[in-house]
């Protein structure tokens, strides 16, 4: 310090702080005396809230499998939403670009598109975008967004592919956009695009216009061409061509099938001129006068389109040539086949090659008729080819649908070229094509009808089906002596057949699809087929195959139309084996045949087919009243299988047709059954209808029914009086004949009916069961009024005999209190004076009846006795 300075102090004072407790993390309080201290660990609860507003926060979210509201938007695992993902699916980085396929593919797997939160467009727009991906994990990802996208939630639905519909030109566009890339790798997979498109939009895809079946035929073309002119050698781009060549064969299956389309109606503009289909008469008009039709359309300005469109399908058509020339030669049985590792890729290649010619030719008659001569002397030069050398199964397999397509395709040629129907020598079919053909078909067709394992499959089911129909084309173009031969051996492959999914193919392709055979087939060989076909529904039945047996009936029931008559053998012969059909009667019970279980179809084709075995054996009418008595048959099918019966007796006795109504007459009322009813309207209808003498036949019918009864039934007599109530009144009695033994058989059936509910009412039991009978009694009686004097005359016999007997031999009523009895008579006389049925006849016999009433109840003082007596007596 200097010399001036202060002395400086002792201490230094600190310095206090502004804002004491700031800072400080522990706060000392002191204790003052009457202060309350708070405790440490105590939460200060005076707070304030104020709210903040987040629009994202309104949007309701629930993760994958939680269970929350149906209009909820979905997430993914990793909490990601659709809208999130189509963002992501535009990403540089290809991992983020495929998280986010994924994540589409885990929601659309799941839910909806609706319950995504985003449109079906937007979803589609984003996948088909992804289809040209750089990545092949991604497109392929795609490939399986698509096919998500394709099928419906639920299963297989119309309705959704009615949504998809609108959007089938939006996803053409794309698929053949990466069809035509110029890397190898996303063509494929744009085939496999068009492959799921084609197999999953079948419904959307045939609604759509002919403009756009013409336009992929165009894109087909543009890609072989491109195949060929870029590709020194094919066979290296051979997945490439199978999967191309699958997507033409569906195309052009779809084409033929779809409903209203063009199945060789191909319109050259879509606006509603078409060309004709094969076997119509505007195809035989345009063959006929060519000139003229080609003139008409020329002067109409349609020529230039006509051109346009066959050029299409001519090119079509030739790029498929070449490219089956190409893939043939490898199994064409120069021994290349088993040195080739590819060699069975070439030929399911040249399978479906042959299958789209095959329906071109089918769909498309204006093809050039040079071009389909060429195609017939190609394919038949190298026809068939033998699959012995072929080890593997599946190569097998191929060898055998590539020989049935080119059976297909050789009739195909030939009817192109001769045109359909065209038969003899004069036929425009190399020699002996047609033999190698039928030898071939029904070589497959035998060995696949006995081992069963050719049908293995869908691709085996369709070969042989193919084959089976190919086979009945054939006999258009034989000779009479082949054909007859051919029809034959068709039979004898059914016969043989251990297969009964074979049976049906070959049914339905002899019969159910083409009539040729029916029509020219002999008749040793039509009996065959009918002795075939019974145990072929039974053997269906058993296994519950409800197709074949109807196919069954419809085949059996078209041949008997078409053949002239059976002999009383061949006859009695179906008549046996359609017994089981029906029903088979055994000792414990009944076993029901197909005609009880099955639909009306097969129960009306059934009944149609007895019109055509008449007369009927005993057998068979009685399994087929069985089964029209089982309540499970529908009241339609009851009464056309009654009615083929009764028809179907002998013609021109009354007595067998009696019979068999009175059978079924005691069989319905004996089982009780549902069917007692029906029966009763279908005797009462057969009786006013199908007799000349009604009279005669309700006697017969009446006198049958009564002999046959050995204790009293009341269904069955007050079934027999209904019947004779019913018919009675379309009989003039007085120019018929006389009355009485009529008058005989039913008095003492209807006296019982009334006695016996006379009898109730008296004891008063209730409920009466036999009140609800008591008008059709009165009925009967109003309806046959000569009937009054005879039942009066019964009841006072039965007063004084104490029984009452049927024809002299069955008791019905026997002697009980007299004091009942009388009352009971009483009771139905004062119901008859009531119902006004004494009016005119009948009064004498009233008085009698009373007079013996009182006769042996001296003491009588019942009511409606007493009445009747004070006003007749």
């Amino acid at each position: 310090r200097g010399p001036g300075s202060q002395r400086s102090c002792a201490f230094i004072m600190k310095k206090k702080r502004k804002n004491p407790g700031v800072g400080v993390d522990f706060k000392r309080v002191k204790s003052k005396v009457g202060r309350k201290l708070k405790r440490a660990n105590e939460t200060k609860t005076d707070y304030t809230v104020k709210s903040i507003n987040l629009p994202n926060q309104n949007l309701k979210t629930e993760s994958l499998g939680g269970s929350g509201d149906e209009n909820d938007t979905v997430l993914t695992k990793r909490m990601v939403s659709m809208a999130d993902l189509i963002r992501q699916c535009r990403h540089y980085s290809p991992k983020i670009r495929l998280n986010a396929v994924q994540g589409m593919l885990e929601l659309l797997q799941a839910h909806d598109v609706s319950r995504t939160g985003q449109s079906l467009s937007q979803v589609l727009q984003c996948a088909l975008e992804c289809l040209v991906d750089s990545t092949g994990k991604v497109r392929k990802a795609v490939l399986q967004v698509l096919v998500a996208l394709f099928r419906s939630p639920g299963g297989p639905s119309r309705d959704h592919q009615h949504k998809l519909k609108p959007f089938v030109p939006l996803l053409l566009v794309h698929v053949f956009k990466a069809m035509t890339h110029l890397s190898h790798d996303v063509s494929v997979d744009g085939i496999e695009a068009l492959s799921s498109m084609l197999s999953h939009l079948g419904v959307a895809l045939s609604q759509q216009d002919d403009r756009f079946f013409r336009r992929l035929e165009g894109n087909f073309n543009a890609i072989l061409t491109q195949l060929f002119a870029e590709t020194t050698n094919v066979e290296a781009r051979s997945k490439f061509v199978a999967k191309l060549v699958a997507c033409v064969e569906s195309l052009l299956e779809l084409c033929r099938s779809r409903p209203g389309g063009r199945g060789g109606e191909l319109l050259a503009d879509g606006e509603g001129r078409a060309a004709p289909a094969p076997g119509t008469w505007s195809e035989a008009v345009r063959r006929r006068f060519p000139n003229e039709c080609d003139e008409f359309s020329r002067l109409a300005g349609d020529e230039e389109a006509d051109l346009g469109v066959q050029r299409q399908e001519a090119e079509l058509f030739f790029n498929l040539r070449r490219l089956l020339g190409i893939f043939k030669v490898h199994f064409s049985g120069d021994g290349e086949e088993g040195d080739d590792r590819r060699a069975g890729s070439y030929v399911d290649i040249a399978r479906r090659v042959t299958s789209c010619l095959r329906l071109l030719l089918e769909t498309h008659p204006d093809l050039d008729a040079s071009g389909v001569e060429e195609v017939l002397r190609e394919t038949s030069s190298a026809f068939p080819v033998e699959a012995a050398g072929a080890q593997d199964g599946g190569r097998r397999e191929d060898v055998l649908a590539y020989n049935a397509n080119c059976v297909g395709l050789l009739l195909a040629c030939v009817a192109r070229l001769g045109g359909e129907g065209s038969e003899g020598p004069g036929r425009p079919c190399p020699c002996g094509v047609l033999d190698s053909m039928w030898g071939l078909a029904s070589r497959d067709l035998m060995a696949a009808s006995r081992g069963g394992a050719a049908l293995v499959g869908a691709e085996g089911e369709s070969r042989f089906r193919m084959l089976a129909s190919s086979s009945v084309r054939m006999l258009r173009f034989a000779s009479a002596a082949e054909r007859a031969a051919m029809c034959c051996e068709l039979c004898e492959i059914l016969e043989g057949s251990e297969d009964l999914e074979a049976k049906r193919i070959l049914l339905q392709a002899a019969f159910a699809e083409d009539d040729y055979l029916l029509r020219h087939c002999p008749d040793a060989d039509r009996t065959r087929w009918l002795q075939v076909i019974p145990k072929m529904i039974w053997e269906a039945h058993k296994r519950k195959d409800w197709r074949t047996c109807d196919l069954g009936s419809r085949v059996l029931l078209k041949i008997l139309q078409c053949t002239p008559g059976l002999g009383d053998a061949e006859r009695d012969t179906l008549q046996l084996q359609l017994v089981p059909t029906f029903a088979i009667q055994m000792g414990k019970g009944t076993m029901w045949g197909p005609f009880v279980s099955l639909g009306r179809t097969f129960q009306s084709d059934m009944a149609s087919i007895l019109y055509y075995l008449s007369p009927l054996s005993d057998k068979v009418v009685k399994s087929a009243t069985a089964c029209a008595l089982n309540p499970n048959v529908p009241e339609g099918a009851c009464i056309e299988l009654l009615y083929a019966l009764t028809t179907s007796t002998e013609e021109g006795k009354v007595s067998s047709r009696v019979h068999f109504l009175s059978s079924l007459l005691l069989e319905s009322c004996r089982k009780q059954t549902g069917r007692a009813e029906t029966v009763v309207q279908y005797v009462c209808t057969c009786l006013r209808t199908t007799f000349v003498d009604r009279r005669e036949a309700l006697l017969l019918l009446l006198n049958r029914v009564t002999s046959t009864i050995t204790k009293p039934s009341v269904p069955l007599l007050c079934s027999l009086v209904r019947v004779f109530g019913e018919v009675a009144q379309s009989i003039n009695f007085e120019e018929e004949g006389s009355t009485r033994d009529l008058c005989e058989s039913i008095t003492s059936p209807l006296a019982f009916i009334l006695l016996k509910w006379a009898t109730s009412e008296v004891k008063e039991e209730k409920p009466n069961q036999h009140a609800a009978r008591l008008e059709s009694m009165w009925s009967a009686v109003r309806r046959a009024t000569f009937l009054v004097p005879p039942l009066i005359g019964l009841f006072g016999s039965y007063m004084a005999e104490g029984s009452l007997s049927l024809r002299g031999e069955v008791q019905l009523l026997e002697a009980g209190d007299v004091v009942l009895r009388s009352c009971a008579i009483s009771t139905v006389l004062y119901e008859m004076v009531k119902e006004n049925l004494v009016a005119g006849a009948g009064k004498g016999e009233l008085r009698t009846c009373l007079d013996t009433i009182e006769h042996h109840n001296k003491k009588m003082a019942f009511s409606k006795f007493v009445y009747l007596r004070d006003s007749f007596v």
